[in-house]
């Protein structure tokens, strides 16, 4: 059965909590939980990266967040950005917690190709980057890091 057709009919769903390993967690990576709301099921999440490259990341289930949206997960889980050049990015997760697709998102930073190496050095440090994951660039095409071109 395919992680969509599980996720329409289901109510509840326990993803794997620790997000950095399966013999562990991450505490730069928060799990935040909420009421169930109306809507379809994602495992979402935020990106946090400081100029110091200092990261960290927040994840929820898409139908227990206010609004449903990535920016009130992260002013949720932390408050505002506390330095102007901090950049928070949209994360969708698929059921292993690995991202799928990085974007800019509600978020409102600009993800620019200069961008692509440190979100891929953060990603690998928090465990989140899988072989297929897509950064959507806004400025250049979409990049897959861990895919060979052939």
């Amino acid at each position: 059965m395919r992680s969509s057709q599980r996720r329409r009919g289901a109510t509840s769903r326990r993803p794997k909590r620790a997000a950095s390993s399966q013999s562990g967690s991450d505490s730069r990576i928060t799990w935040v939980q909420g009421d169930e709301r109306p809507g379809p099921r994602q495992l979402i999440g935020v990106l946090e990266l400081r100029s110091d490259d200092a990261c960290r990341a927040v994840l929820a289930e898409r139908t227990q967040v206010d609004g449903r949206c990535h920016v009130l997960l992260a002013r949720g889980a932390w408050g505002g950005k506390d330095l102007h050049d901090t950049r928070w990015w949209s994360m969708v997760l698929d059921d292993d917690l690995k991202v799928h697709t990085i974007r800019n998102g509600s978020c409102g930073d600009p993800l620019l190709a200069r961008d692509v190496p440190r979100i891929v050095r953060a990603l690998e440090e928090l465990n989140l980057l899988k072989r297929d994951t897509m950064i959507a660039v806004d400025d250049g095409p979409a990049v897959f890091p861990r895919l060979r071109r052939t």
